[in-house]
């Protein structure tokens, strides 16, 4: 430890944080970033704390509404959030980040200040292997995501990258979609697992794999446990059991 407070390696973590550690920037919603967190202690491979990743989190619900920016760019920019947490994280010696919100990725440049595991790209991969193993070899995938996220594209783009066709609900699908998301789970008011379940099936259309590309959708996922079709996929759980790949 130096005397301005820095470990010797320029972070601001003490030299006890001596292991690889993961830097998680949350808040978008709040109740997405504890699922992912209860997600990961559950998927991690310990039967002591020590065994556990070491995890820095900041959970920043200030951060502007990423879908209304996209919708509307006189609302106010996340960018500068996003960017500026992320600095934070790498001040402080994260190894890598995650985010865990799917429509602040389409406000990322190319240059971050740490390496970050992308869950669109880590989502898409799940969801595109998901369909293989089921024999398709022009994987369709349906994406459940917000307005904002549709309307950036991110998931239409890591999809095509990986020979797959993206589809996305009609209007009147996406109106339940993102009632759900907003009107449920981002409001704090319970979403029935049944209805949840039901809303999958039907907007599944000719897709072989569903893709729930949104943190709120991946809360009802895991209240949902067991009961989720094998043609659903969560970007959140991937992102998850990626992040205990590389760092255990």
């Amino acid at each position: 430890m130096t005397a301005d407070g820095t470990s010797t390696d320029g972070r601001l973590l003490p030299g006890t944080w001596d292991r690889p550690v993961l830097g998680v920037l949350g808040g978008m919603g709040p109740a997405a970033t504890v699922a992912f967190l209860d997600a990961l202690v559950r998927a991690t491979p310990a039967a002591t704390d020590q065994e556990h990743i070491d995890t820095v989190v900041l959970s920043h619900a200030g951060v502007p509404d990423r879908t209304r920016r996209l919708l509307d760019p006189e609302q106010p920019d996340p960018t500068p959030y996003l960017m500026g947490d992320l600095e934070v994280l790498a001040r402080l010696g994260a190894s890598c980040a995650v985010i865990a919100c799917n429509t602040s990725h389409a406000f990322l440049p190319e240059e971050l200040p740490l390496p970050l595991l992308s869950l669109v790209r880590v989502g898409a991969q799940a969801a595109v292997a998901r369909a293989r193993e089921s024999g398709s070899q022009q994987p369709r995938v349906m994406v459940l995501a917000t307005d904002g996220t549709r309307l950036s594209g991110v998931y239409q783009e890591a999809l095509a990258d990986l020979g797959a066709r993206s589809l996305l609900p009609d209007e009147a699908g996406q109106r339940e979609v993102m009632s759900v998301i907003y009107d449920g789970v981002k409001a704090g008011l319970p979403v029935s697992t049944p209805d949840f379940l039901d809303l999958v099936a039907r907007l599944r259309g000719e897709a072989d794999t569903v893709l729930l590309a949104c943190t709120e959708l991946s809360v009802l996922a895991e209240q949902a446990g067991p009961e989720l079709p094998g043609y659903a996929v969560d970007a959140q759980a991937a992102l998850v059991a990626r992040v205990v790949s590389d760092l255990t």
